[in-house]
């Protein structure tokens, strides 16, 4: 006979796993556009907020994607999650940009510069392309390391200016130790099947020469397979991503608060404020220089899925870097 305990948590198991599957279909389905992917953005952001201020203690319902607060107002409840979800989408988007475009832009310049000498033949200036996309690299691998513990603190604070205050993200790093490049080494792993998918798609001939033989409605039918497909991988990739950034910060923000006050003096995590130990510089040095290697991976990854798609924007709004969107 089972026990009441387990009676009591069936119910509860059901709602997790329809709210689970309900989460992502609408997720998936978000992310199959640019537009509609800051809304998924804007709800990933939210989650993050909520799984790090759950374990500082704080009891808050979920992130809905269309209902606002019960306690709120007819309009604000019938519409309120949408609302926050583009807030906050909108917030994280414009932080995101901001802390990669120094890198993604050189990227984007050393690929025209790269096109620009062949059709024109200046070979004498083939070193240019090259070096500026190396720049690029050094760049990114100064800041991808940053990037997941910065975006679990802007949407811990749910306010714009928390993504570029420099010294609470570099007490953060400091106390999150070994989660630095482990978020790192995974986020690396997470871009590889988007590569590979560019790799399918421009060899596709070759691998499936029946696909030339489709009609156009057929034709139309499988690419929209494909871009629904990448739309789950996208947002269950980032959905696992962002869960561990906000477990990370999660562990190292209250430590970080206990260590220097003053510095999170108002901060949702002073709240949780707990003793921690002196920073150490040289673990601090070690762990973001692996993660900084772990980077490279990354992209190269960009690289070669460029190498076999032209799209400019992907540079850009890379589903590893920015935007939830495969493209």
């Amino acid at each position: 006979m089972p026990s009441l305990a387990a009676t009591a948590d069936g119910p509860g198991r059901l709602s997790r796993l329809g709210r689970l599957i309900v989460d992502s279909t609408v997720g998936t389905l978000l992310c199959t556009g640019p537009v509609t992917a800051v809304i998924a953005l804007g709800w990933l952001t939210r989650r993050q907020s909520h799984l790090a201020r759950a374990r500082f203690g704080a009891v808050e319902d979920p992130p809905g994607w269309l209902l606002g607060p019960r306690e709120r107002g007819r309009t604000a409840r019938a519409l309120g999650g949408l609302a926050a979800n583009v807030r906050a989408g909108l917030i994280a988007f414009t932080a995101l940009l901001a802390w990669t475009l120094p890198f993604t832009l050189l990227w984007l310049g050393a690929w025209w510069a790269g096109w620009e000498n062949s059709f024109n033949k200046g070979y004498e200036q083939a070193f240019v392309g090259p070096s500026i996309f190396l720049g690029g690299v050094l760049l990114a691998a100064l800041i991808l390391p940053a990037l997941p513990l910065m975006l679990a603190h802007l949407a811990t604070e749910d306010r714009l200016s928390a993504a570029f205050e420099l010294r609470r993200i570099r007490s953060l790093l400091s106390q999150a130790g070994w989660r630095v490049p482990a978020v790192m080494l995974l986020t690396s792993f997470g871009a590889l099947p988007f590569a590979a998918a560019r790799g399918l798609i421009a060899t596709a001939t070759d691998w499936a020469p029946w696909i030339e033989d489709l009609t156009p409605d057929e034709a139309a039918a499988v690419k929209a397979q494909i871009a629904l497909a990448l739309a789950a991988a996208t947002f269950l990739t980032a959905w696992v991503l962002r869960g561990l950034a906000a477990r990370a910060y999660a562990f190292a923000a209250p430590r970080a608060a206990g260590l220097r006050p003053g510095l999170w003096d108002g901060s949702q995590a002073a709240e949780a404020a707990r003793p921690a130990g002196p920073e150490s510089r040289l673990m601090f040095a070690l762990c973001y220089g692996v993660a900084m290697t772990l980077t490279l991976p990354l992209s190269f990854l960009i690289l070669a899925g460029q190498f076999l798609d032209h799209a400019w924007w992907r540079w850009i709004f890379h589903p590893a870097l920015t935007l939830p969107w495969a493209g």
